[in-house]
Order: structure tokens, then sequence, then C-alpha cells
């Protein structure tokens, strides 16, 4: 129901419409502000006027994130860590229009105090950023202001120039338990294929008499043929079939266990995804062009591919001194 009340000679009407914030407007005469509040219940009762829907939980709304958005995404697991880790976080039970950005600065202030990466840092507030998003476009929510829109995310390092070398493999092989992740190494740095893509890679992917690896899930989604050079059909013919899949190992048993190969390797900044740095910039090394090792790597542009290639300078050198 309406209310007026008279305030310097004008009339103020204000209604509250159920599931939405309170609506007010002055009029001069109390007859226009009663008239503007029967077109207001008029248009709410046939369904014209939107309203924002009932307040909802930062905890809340990640439940509903995770069934509409995170289910439907391509590699849901690695965003519903980030997801739970919100979820259990002391911001929680705050509802989503009372979080603002002075309370992301404390939590990334607490983050980097406790140690986490910048790069994970910036993936934790990206999901939140995302969750505003949807909630504003496709839950109704459109009087909420994003606080991650204005928030300062913490700088990300310069990327290190991590090259692999020859010793470093067989030390890192040596130094391993896993029956598998010698292979996987091995194919990674002549393939430059991703943990994820050797993962799923299975049997009918490998096309002997045509000499390419089929890698059909990519992580930008599109197909690609790898030359399937003598190295890697060696690595390939000495592993054991057990069933369709090249490798039965799950991404993070890769992840643990080449962890712990690099630790008893006394060896530092290298992660299986170093593999396919070295991969690349071999290929570079080895005079392949741009579209040729973009053909093999994947990535769309010079600029995406360039971050990858740190080539040692006196191989630059003796390519200048011809």
């Amino acid at each position: 129901m309406a209310t007026f009340r008279k305030r310097n000679n004008k009339w103020q009407a204000r209604i509250q419409l159920r599931g939405g914030p309170t609506q007010a407007r002055t009029f001069l005469r109390l007859t226009e502000a009663k008239r503007w509040a029967r077109q207001l219940e008029t248009a709410y009762q046939h369904g014209l006027f939107r309203t924002q829907p009932e307040s909802i939980t930062l905890n809340k709304a990640f439940q509903r994130y995770l069934k509409d958005v995170n289910a439907h995404k391509k590699r849901p697991k690695i965003e519903g860590y980030r997801i739970k880790a919100w979820m259990n976080s002391t911001l929680s039970e705050q509802f989503l229009e009372h979080i603002k950005t002075f309370h992301l600065a404390s939590w990334r202030d607490e983050k980097i105090r406790q140690g986490f990466q910048p790069n994970t840092i910036r993936l934790h507030l990206a999901v939140m950023s995302h969750l505003y998003t949807i909630a504003k476009s496709d839950w109704g929510y459109e009087e909420l202001i994003n606080p991650v829109t204005n928030l300062s995310r913490p700088k990300l390092p310069k990327v290190r120039e991590t090259r692999i070398t020859d010793q470093d493999i067989t030390l890192i092989i040596n130094n391993t338990t896993s029956p598998l992740l010698p292979s996987m190494i091995q194919l990674a740095l002549f393939t430059g294929m991703r943990r994820s893509e050797l993962v799923k890679l299975q049997w009918a992917d490998v096309h002997w008499d045509k000499q390419y690896i089929h890698v059909k899930d990519t992580k930008n989604g599109e197909e690609r043929f790898i030359p399937l050079i003598e190295k890697s059909a060696v690595v390939l013919k000495n592993i054991n079939k057990i069933n369709d899949r090249v490798f039965n190992i799950s991404e993070h048993a890769v992840t643990v266990a080449f962890t712990r190969a690099i630790k008893r390797s006394q060896l530092s900044h290298i992660s299986f995804h170093t593999l396919r740095h070295e991969a690349i910039t071999r290929f570079f090394e080895m005079g392949l062009t741009i579209p040729e090792v973009a053909s093999i790597s994947g990535h769309k542009s010079w600029s995406m591919l360039r971050r990858y290639t740190h080539l040692q300078s006196q191989k630059l050198i003796n390519k200048l001194n011809y």
C-alpha cells in the first residue's frame, strides 16, 4: 500500500512492492502522487513492473552458480575449487548487495599475507566478478554493484625464462616412482601437449599409418593434429595398453607425482606446464615458422605464442653471424 507525506510544500509518495526495494517519488500535488502510486500498483499487478528478487547470500548465490553456470563449463572442477573456497569464506553469509570493495580488499590482503600467489588471488576474484555479472544480467538483481570492478588486483610477477635441459629431464625421470610419468614427460616435450590433453589421449587418436596424433579435447575447443615423430612413436610403443586411454591416470595424480619428483630433484620454478614452454621453444630453435609451431601448439596468435619462446641467445647469435 502507498503512503503519502508532505515535505517542504511537496508531496512524497512511497510504495513497497513485494520482493523489491521501496519506490518513492515527490510531486507538487497530492492528486499527482496518488495517480503515480495507482499506476505503479497496476503495472505491478499485471507483471509490467520488474522488481528485484529477494536478497541472496554469497553462499546461496554460488550454490546456484555451480548448477546454472559452472556445471556447463568445459572444465568445471578447477573453478569449482575456487567457488567452494568463497563458500567457506567469512563473506559467505553476507548478502550480495552488502559486500563492498573494501571487504574484498581485506580478503585480498589476508591472502597475500598467507602466501597465496598473485595469479591465484586474481583467479578467485575473477569467479567472484562473474558471479555478480550473472546475478545482474540473468537472475534479476539489476541494482547490484560489482565490488570487484574497482578493486586493485595483485600484480603478476614477470614471466620467468625457465628452460629445462636434457639433464634436468633425466634427473626428474630418475626421481619419480610413477610408472607413467616418464613417458608423459617425454611425450609432452616432443609434442607440446598439455597435461589435460595427455590424460585424455586415447589409442584411437594415435594414427600410426598417417603419422599424427589427433588432439580432440583442447583448451580452446579446436582440435589439432600433431606430427608423430620417431621419438614420440618410440615413447608410445613402450607403453602397455591397459584400456582405451594411453595414460590411465588423473590430472591431479600427474601434478602430485611431478611435484614430488621436482622436490626430490632439488629443482625450482618448474611445473608440468613448463614442459610445454620448453617444447615450443625448442620447435622455434629447430627452425619451425610461427604458423608451423602454432599448428602444433594450438595457439591462435603470435602475441599468445611469443611468451613461450625464450630462445637461447647463443643460437640467435649463430643465426645472425651467417
